[in-house]
Protein backbone atom coordinates (compact mmCIF):
# COMPACT_ATOMS: atom_id res chain seq x y z
CA UNK A 1 0.00 0.00 0.00
CA UNK A 2 3.07 2.05 0.65
CA UNK A 3 3.41 2.59 -3.20
CA UNK A 4 -0.08 3.66 -3.41
CA UNK A 5 0.48 6.52 -0.96
CA UNK A 6 3.49 8.04 -2.32
CA UNK A 7 1.61 7.51 -5.73
CA UNK A 8 -1.51 9.79 -4.08
CA UNK A 9 1.06 12.71 -2.67
CA UNK A 10 2.68 12.98 -5.92
CA UNK A 11 -0.58 13.41 -7.38
CA UNK A 12 -1.57 15.83 -4.41
CA UNK A 13 1.69 18.19 -4.79
CA UNK A 14 0.99 18.01 -8.66
CA UNK A 15 -2.13 19.26 -8.63
CA UNK A 16 -1.34 22.14 -5.35
CA UNK A 17 1.92 23.23 -7.67
CA UNK A 18 -0.41 23.58 -10.79
CA UNK A 19 -2.96 25.29 -8.90
CA UNK A 20 -0.23 27.90 -7.72
CA UNK A 21 1.29 28.11 -11.02
CA UNK A 22 -1.82 28.88 -12.58
CA UNK A 23 -3.09 31.34 -10.44
CA UNK A 24 0.54 33.32 -10.85
CA UNK A 25 0.14 32.92 -14.88
CA UNK A 26 -3.74 34.22 -14.26
CA UNK A 27 -2.40 37.94 -12.11
CA UNK A 28 0.58 38.23 -14.96
CA UNK A 29 -2.06 37.79 -17.75
CA UNK A 30 -4.93 39.28 -16.48
CA UNK A 31 -3.98 41.43 -13.47
CA UNK A 32 -3.53 45.40 -13.66
CA UNK A 33 -0.06 46.48 -14.80
CA UNK A 34 1.99 49.27 -12.62
CA UNK A 35 2.19 50.94 -15.95
CA UNK A 36 -1.59 50.52 -16.77
CA UNK A 37 -1.85 54.34 -15.12
CA UNK A 38 -0.34 55.68 -18.44
CA UNK A 39 -2.85 56.27 -21.09
CA UNK A 40 -0.42 56.29 -23.56
CA UNK A 41 1.04 52.84 -23.85
CA UNK A 42 2.57 51.90 -26.89
CA UNK A 43 1.04 48.43 -27.72
CA UNK A 44 1.81 48.51 -31.01
CA UNK A 45 5.62 48.24 -30.31
CA UNK A 46 4.81 44.81 -28.91
CA UNK A 47 4.43 43.09 -32.06
CA UNK A 48 7.59 43.72 -34.53
CA UNK A 49 4.84 43.13 -37.75
CA UNK A 50 3.87 46.80 -36.49
CA UNK A 51 7.01 48.06 -37.24
CA UNK A 52 6.92 49.46 -40.43
CA UNK A 53 4.08 51.62 -39.80
CA UNK A 54 5.59 52.87 -36.40
CA UNK A 55 6.23 56.49 -37.28
CA UNK A 56 2.57 56.77 -38.79
CA UNK A 57 1.16 55.50 -35.66
CA UNK A 58 3.37 57.88 -33.82
CA UNK A 59 2.22 61.02 -35.95
CA UNK A 60 -1.92 59.73 -35.47
CA UNK A 61 -1.28 59.85 -31.88
CA UNK A 62 0.45 62.80 -31.58
CA UNK A 63 -2.40 64.35 -33.70
CA UNK A 64 -4.36 63.19 -31.69
CA UNK A 65 -3.08 64.23 -28.25
CA UNK A 66 -3.05 67.74 -29.68
CA UNK A 67 -7.17 67.66 -30.31
CA UNK A 68 -9.05 70.09 -27.73
CA UNK A 69 -10.60 66.73 -25.75
CA UNK A 70 -12.42 66.16 -22.66
CA UNK A 71 -13.11 63.59 -20.02
CA UNK A 72 -15.94 61.33 -18.62
CA UNK A 73 -15.94 58.94 -16.22
CA UNK A 74 -18.92 56.25 -15.09
CA UNK A 75 -19.41 54.08 -12.33
CA UNK A 76 -19.17 50.49 -13.36
CA UNK A 77 -21.84 47.83 -12.44
CA UNK A 78 -19.34 46.92 -9.90
CA UNK A 79 -18.62 50.00 -8.70
CA UNK A 80 -15.09 50.95 -10.20
CA UNK A 81 -14.19 54.22 -11.96
CA UNK A 82 -13.88 54.31 -15.42
CA UNK A 83 -12.51 57.32 -17.60
CA UNK A 84 -12.91 57.74 -21.13
CA UNK A 85 -11.34 60.89 -23.85
CA UNK A 86 -13.89 62.65 -25.70
CA UNK A 87 -12.82 64.43 -29.13
CA UNK A 88 -15.95 65.94 -30.51
CA UNK A 89 -16.17 66.28 -34.28
CA UNK A 90 -17.58 69.99 -36.09
CA UNK A 91 -21.65 69.28 -37.23
CA UNK A 92 -21.05 65.64 -36.00
CA UNK A 93 -23.41 63.03 -38.06
CA UNK A 94 -22.24 60.06 -35.90
CA UNK A 95 -20.55 59.15 -32.52
CA UNK A 96 -18.27 56.04 -32.86
CA UNK A 97 -17.43 54.35 -29.15
CA UNK A 98 -13.83 52.69 -29.44
CA UNK A 99 -12.63 49.87 -27.33
CA UNK A 100 -9.44 49.02 -27.32
CA UNK A 101 -7.70 45.25 -27.17
CA UNK A 102 -5.60 43.29 -24.19
CA UNK A 103 -3.78 46.16 -22.15
CA UNK A 104 -4.25 48.35 -24.65
CA UNK A 105 -5.32 51.97 -25.19
CA UNK A 106 -7.62 53.87 -27.43
CA UNK A 107 -4.91 56.03 -28.53
CA UNK A 108 -2.81 53.12 -29.71
CA UNK A 109 -4.97 50.63 -30.77
CA UNK A 110 -6.87 52.63 -32.79
CA UNK A 111 -4.00 55.69 -33.21
CA UNK A 112 -4.74 55.73 -37.55
CA UNK A 113 -8.32 55.11 -37.69
CA UNK A 114 -8.95 58.38 -35.58
CA UNK A 115 -7.92 61.71 -37.92
CA UNK A 116 -10.22 59.36 -40.51
CA UNK A 117 -13.64 59.32 -37.92
CA UNK A 118 -12.88 63.30 -36.47
CA UNK A 119 -12.53 64.22 -40.81
CA UNK A 120 -16.02 62.72 -41.50
CA UNK A 121 -17.44 64.30 -38.74
CA UNK A 122 -18.01 61.31 -36.33
CA UNK A 123 -17.17 62.06 -32.28
CA UNK A 124 -14.86 60.03 -30.96
CA UNK A 125 -15.65 58.35 -27.55
CA UNK A 126 -12.32 56.35 -26.19
CA UNK A 127 -12.42 54.82 -22.51
CA UNK A 128 -9.44 53.09 -21.00
CA UNK A 129 -11.06 49.55 -20.21
CA UNK A 130 -11.22 48.06 -16.59
CA UNK A 131 -7.53 47.41 -14.94
CA UNK A 132 -6.06 49.34 -18.10
CA UNK A 133 -5.13 53.47 -18.21
CA UNK A 134 -6.82 55.77 -15.90
CA UNK A 135 -9.93 53.20 -15.55
CA UNK A 136 -9.87 51.62 -11.89
CA UNK A 137 -10.17 47.68 -11.68
CA UNK A 138 -7.29 45.20 -10.55
CA UNK A 139 -8.29 42.20 -13.60
CA UNK A 140 -8.88 42.29 -16.88
CA UNK A 141 -11.92 39.88 -17.62
CA UNK A 142 -11.89 39.58 -21.33
CA UNK A 143 -14.43 40.72 -22.58
CA UNK A 144 -17.31 39.41 -19.77
CA UNK A 145 -17.43 42.69 -17.47
CA UNK A 146 -16.62 44.98 -20.33
CA UNK A 147 -19.67 44.54 -22.17
CA UNK A 148 -21.69 46.04 -19.07
CA UNK A 149 -18.95 49.06 -19.08
CA UNK A 150 -19.56 49.05 -22.80
CA UNK A 151 -22.86 49.47 -22.03
CA UNK A 152 -23.01 52.24 -19.85
CA UNK A 153 -20.94 53.99 -21.53
CA UNK A 154 -23.83 54.22 -24.56
CA UNK A 155 -26.05 56.09 -22.24
CA UNK A 156 -23.29 58.47 -21.83
CA UNK A 157 -22.87 58.95 -24.83
CA UNK A 158 -26.28 59.86 -25.11
CA UNK A 159 -27.02 62.14 -22.33
CA UNK A 160 -23.84 64.13 -23.98
CA UNK A 161 -24.41 64.24 -27.34
CA UNK A 162 -28.75 62.79 -27.59
CA UNK A 163 -30.32 60.12 -28.35
CA UNK A 164 -30.85 60.88 -32.12
CA UNK A 165 -27.56 61.10 -33.54
CA UNK A 166 -25.79 57.38 -34.45
CA UNK A 167 -23.81 55.34 -32.52
CA UNK A 168 -21.30 52.89 -34.14
CA UNK A 169 -19.08 49.85 -31.79
CA UNK A 170 -15.86 49.84 -33.07
CA UNK A 171 -13.73 46.97 -31.11
CA UNK A 172 -10.40 45.38 -31.98
CA UNK A 173 -9.23 41.78 -30.65
CA UNK A 174 -10.37 41.98 -27.06
CA UNK A 175 -12.57 45.37 -27.36
CA UNK A 176 -13.99 43.33 -30.79
CA UNK A 177 -15.04 40.56 -28.06
CA UNK A 178 -16.48 43.21 -26.09
CA UNK A 179 -18.96 45.24 -28.62
CA UNK A 180 -20.01 42.03 -29.87
CA UNK A 181 -21.10 40.46 -26.23
CA UNK A 182 -22.85 44.21 -25.72
CA UNK A 183 -25.45 43.62 -28.65
CA UNK A 184 -26.52 41.01 -26.41
CA UNK A 185 -27.70 43.39 -23.72
CA UNK A 186 -30.63 46.05 -24.29
CA UNK A 187 -29.04 48.29 -25.80
CA UNK A 188 -30.20 52.30 -27.16
CA UNK A 189 -32.39 52.48 -30.21
CA UNK A 190 -29.87 54.84 -31.78
CA UNK A 191 -26.80 52.06 -31.65
CA UNK A 192 -27.13 51.06 -35.41
CA UNK A 193 -23.82 49.10 -36.04
CA UNK A 194 -20.89 47.12 -34.87
CA UNK A 195 -17.17 46.94 -35.93
CA UNK A 196 -15.32 43.83 -34.52
CA UNK A 197 -11.92 43.62 -35.73
CA UNK A 198 -10.22 40.84 -34.34
CA UNK A 199 -12.40 39.59 -32.05
CA UNK A 200 -12.03 36.27 -30.02
CA UNK A 201 -15.22 33.62 -29.79
CA UNK A 202 -15.20 33.50 -25.77
CA UNK A 203 -12.86 33.89 -22.85
CA UNK A 204 -12.29 30.15 -22.58
CA UNK A 205 -11.47 29.63 -26.38
CA UNK A 206 -9.10 32.60 -26.27
CA UNK A 207 -7.08 30.83 -23.29
CA UNK A 208 -7.30 27.78 -24.68
CA UNK A 209 -5.68 29.13 -28.03
CA UNK A 210 -3.12 30.75 -25.83
CA UNK A 211 -1.93 28.35 -24.17
CA UNK A 212 -1.81 25.64 -27.30
CA UNK A 213 0.24 28.80 -29.24
CA UNK A 214 3.03 28.55 -26.71
CA UNK A 215 3.80 25.25 -26.93
CA UNK A 216 5.08 24.71 -23.42
CA UNK A 217 1.65 24.88 -21.10
CA UNK A 218 -0.83 22.01 -21.60
CA UNK A 219 -4.19 22.98 -21.35
CA UNK A 220 -5.03 20.53 -19.33
CA UNK A 221 -4.99 21.11 -16.24
CA UNK A 222 -3.38 24.42 -16.35
CA UNK A 223 -6.65 26.29 -18.48
CA UNK A 224 -9.40 24.44 -16.58
CA UNK A 225 -7.56 25.13 -12.85
CA UNK A 226 -7.38 29.12 -14.67
CA UNK A 227 -11.43 28.76 -14.25
CA UNK A 228 -11.93 28.92 -10.41
CA UNK A 229 -9.72 30.83 -10.07
CA UNK A 230 -11.30 33.13 -12.42
CA UNK A 231 -14.30 33.08 -9.87
CA UNK A 232 -12.02 33.19 -6.68
CA UNK A 233 -9.72 36.48 -8.13
CA UNK A 234 -12.24 38.27 -10.64
CA UNK A 235 -14.99 37.25 -9.49
CA UNK A 236 -16.50 36.44 -13.46
CA UNK A 237 -16.84 32.58 -15.43
CA UNK A 238 -14.13 31.96 -18.50
CA UNK A 239 -17.38 30.31 -20.08
CA UNK A 240 -19.69 33.16 -18.78
CA UNK A 241 -20.37 34.93 -22.25
CA UNK A 242 -19.47 34.14 -25.54
CA UNK A 243 -20.25 36.53 -28.81
CA UNK A 244 -21.69 33.09 -30.74
CA UNK A 245 -24.38 33.10 -28.09
CA UNK A 246 -24.44 37.11 -29.03
CA UNK A 247 -24.50 36.80 -32.41
CA UNK A 248 -27.05 34.44 -32.33
CA UNK A 249 -29.45 37.26 -31.12
CA UNK A 250 -28.03 40.47 -32.42
CA UNK A 251 -30.37 43.13 -34.33
CA UNK A 252 -27.39 45.13 -36.21
CA UNK A 253 -25.42 45.25 -38.35
CA UNK A 254 -21.85 44.05 -38.33
CA UNK A 255 -18.99 44.50 -39.96
CA UNK A 256 -16.24 41.65 -39.48
CA UNK A 257 -12.58 42.29 -39.80
CA UNK A 258 -9.48 39.55 -39.68
CA UNK A 259 -6.26 39.41 -41.04
CA UNK A 260 -5.62 35.86 -42.24
CA UNK A 261 -2.08 35.55 -40.66
CA UNK A 262 -3.28 36.85 -36.85
CA UNK A 263 -1.51 34.13 -34.45
CA UNK A 264 -2.84 35.61 -31.73
CA UNK A 265 -6.97 35.33 -31.94
CA UNK A 266 -7.06 32.64 -34.46
CA UNK A 267 -9.00 33.77 -37.70
CA UNK A 268 -11.23 30.96 -37.48
CA UNK A 269 -12.65 32.65 -34.59
CA UNK A 270 -14.23 35.31 -36.62
CA UNK A 271 -15.16 33.24 -39.50
CA UNK A 272 -17.40 31.59 -36.43
CA UNK A 273 -18.80 34.66 -35.50
CA UNK A 274 -19.84 35.56 -38.49
CA UNK A 275 -21.58 32.39 -39.13
CA UNK A 276 -23.33 32.75 -36.40
CA UNK A 277 -24.52 36.16 -36.42
CA UNK A 278 -27.71 36.61 -37.54
CA UNK A 279 -28.42 40.30 -38.70
CA UNK A 280 -26.92 42.31 -41.64
CA UNK A 281 -23.11 41.48 -41.52
CA UNK A 282 -20.02 41.42 -44.17
CA UNK A 283 -16.46 40.05 -43.35
CA UNK A 284 -13.53 41.53 -44.75
CA UNK A 285 -10.12 39.90 -44.35
CA UNK A 286 -6.22 40.67 -45.62
CA UNK A 287 -4.23 37.46 -46.09
CA UNK A 288 -1.05 38.97 -45.23
CA UNK A 289 -2.13 40.90 -41.96
CA UNK A 290 -1.18 39.54 -38.66
CA UNK A 291 -3.02 40.38 -35.20
CA UNK A 292 -5.21 43.86 -36.31
CA UNK A 293 -3.34 45.01 -38.73
CA UNK A 294 -5.65 44.58 -41.36
CA UNK A 295 -6.62 48.46 -41.48
CA UNK A 296 -2.76 49.05 -41.87
CA UNK A 297 -2.12 46.92 -44.58
CA UNK A 298 -5.18 47.96 -46.14
CA UNK A 299 -6.27 51.29 -44.95
CA UNK A 300 -7.47 52.77 -48.38
CA UNK A 301 -10.14 49.57 -48.92
CA UNK A 302 -10.62 49.68 -45.54
CA UNK A 303 -11.56 53.31 -45.19
CA UNK A 304 -14.07 52.68 -48.16
CA UNK A 305 -15.67 49.55 -46.98
CA UNK A 306 -16.21 51.08 -43.37
CA UNK A 307 -17.78 54.63 -45.32
CA UNK A 308 -20.11 51.84 -47.33
CA UNK A 309 -20.75 50.53 -43.76
CA UNK A 310 -21.69 53.63 -42.18
CA UNK A 311 -24.27 54.61 -45.49
CA UNK A 312 -25.83 51.31 -44.97
CA UNK A 313 -26.19 51.72 -41.51
CA UNK A 314 -27.64 55.68 -41.15
CA UNK A 315 -27.78 56.91 -44.46
CA UNK A 316 -24.40 58.02 -44.62
CA UNK A 317 -22.97 60.08 -47.66
CA UNK A 318 -19.26 58.90 -48.40
CA UNK A 319 -18.79 62.34 -50.49
CA UNK A 320 -20.06 64.82 -48.35
CA UNK A 321 -19.93 63.21 -44.65
CA UNK A 322 -22.95 64.12 -44.21
CA UNK A 323 -26.69 62.55 -43.43
CA UNK A 324 -28.62 62.11 -47.15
Amino acid sequence: MLWLYILLGIVAAFLIASFIIVTLMFRGALGRKPESGKSSVDTASLMPAFAPFREQIKRDKEWYFAQPRRTLSIRSHDGLTLYADVLEAENAVATVLLMHGYRGTGASDFSMVLPFYHKHHINIVCPDQRACGRSEGKYITLGVKERYDCRKWLDVINREFGSELPIIMDGVSMGASTVLMTTALDMPKNVKGVIADCGFTSPWEVVCSVLKATNAIPVFPFAHFARPISHLLAHFGLKEATTIDAMKTCKVPIFFAHGKKDRFVPYEMSVENHAACVSDKEFFTVDEAEHGMCFLLEQEEYEKRILAFFKKCFNFSESTGKYV
